[in-house]
């Protein structure tokens, strides 16, 4: 391995210098939450605190199967977090010169101009990502949609049952986004349970096994929301937009395509060179997360204008 890119320790019990912290900040900030990052992003402001040590914690848990909630110079969990960063294009972007992390981005000669419409549609799924919006309230950590946040319900025989928080923001994409979508949909059988129950889904239609994946859904709503004229329509996408191959020329406000075990959407709000931060509907536990992607894995985009 190169050399570490932290002098001292950092975490519970650590040295915690200042620069080591940041770093180690930045770098946790760049790995995906499946993958064991952060989710909501740590402040780099070089402070160890709470955040930072729950967040070396559970990038340990998820790679190592263990966790002391410390990084050591030299050692398994720093060496992990390069790797993966490595592999997925970022460190370049995070520690411009390192050896082996490929060269830093390179920066445009001129800003870029964003119009007003696409900084609404990121205004919008920035928001949905962390509330508040709708019934959820302020600070939603997951999103304005997950399964992570419950609450009781009361039902009419007296019984209680656990239902989503954001549940009514999740039918709300529906029905404000589906073309064709009306009331009546939400009396069929499992629909409005599908909404509601966490681990289950709106089905793709009456007593389907399997349910509607709605990342694109969840993104054309946030096009609309911000003024966009378009609604969804399943096997096409969203209407009124071009659609564009390959992965050059993203900017904020585009709805990015994925290919991977089934075909991902999700909202781009900021390009980083060769990464973009991007909003995800139906993503872990059908959470709305914010989380880095590499350029390179988009497939093709719709531009909203």
């Amino acid at each position: 391995m190169p050399p570490s890119p932290i002098s001292a320790s950092v975490g519970i019990g650590g040295f915690n210098r200042k620069p080591d912290v940041e770093i180690v900040q930045r770098l946790l900030n760049a790995v995906p939450f499946p993958k064991g990052g952060p989710n909501p992003l740590l402040d780099s402001d070089g402070k160890c605190g709470p955040k930072t040590c729950s967040a070396i914690s559970r990038f340990q848990q998820v790679n190592l199967g263990k966790a002391d909630g410390k990084i050591d110079p030299g050692y398994q969990t720093i060496n992990t977090l390069i790797q993966i960063l490595t592999q997925l294009g970022l460190l370049g972007q995070i520690l411009p010169g390192y050896p082996g992390a490929g060269p830093a981005p390179t920066q445009p000669s001129s800003p870029v101009v964003v119009s007003n419409l696409r900084s609404e549609i990121a205004k919008w799924a920035k928001l949905a990502a962390s509330g508040p919006y709708g019934d959820v309230g302020g600070g939603a950590q997951y999103g304005i949609v997950s399964d992570y946040d419950t609450v009781q319900e009361t039902l009419s025989w007296g019984g209680k049952r656990t239902i989503r928080k954001g549940w009514q923001n999740y039918k709300e994409f529906f029905d404000v986004a589906v073309t064709g979508w009306t009331a009546a949909h939400w009396t069929a059988p499992g629909y409005l349970d599908g909404v509601k129950v966490p681990g289950k889904r709106v089905p793709k239609a009456p007593g389907s096994a399997s349910g509607i994946s709605w990342c694109g859904i969840f993104a054309t709503w946030c096009w609309i929301k911000a003024g966009k004229n378009t609604k969804w329509s399943a096997g096409i996408g969203p209407t009124n937009a071009k659609k564009v191959p390959g992965n050059k020329g993203i900017q904020p406000g585009d709805m990015c395509v994925q290919y991977g075990s089934e075909v991902h959407h999700f909202v781009a709000v900021k390009v980083n060179g060769s990464s973009v931060d991007a909003i995800h509907g139906n993503s872990t536990a059908q959470s709305i997360l914010s989380k880095p992607v590499d350029i390179s894995t988009v497939n093709y985009y719709y531009q909203p204008e």
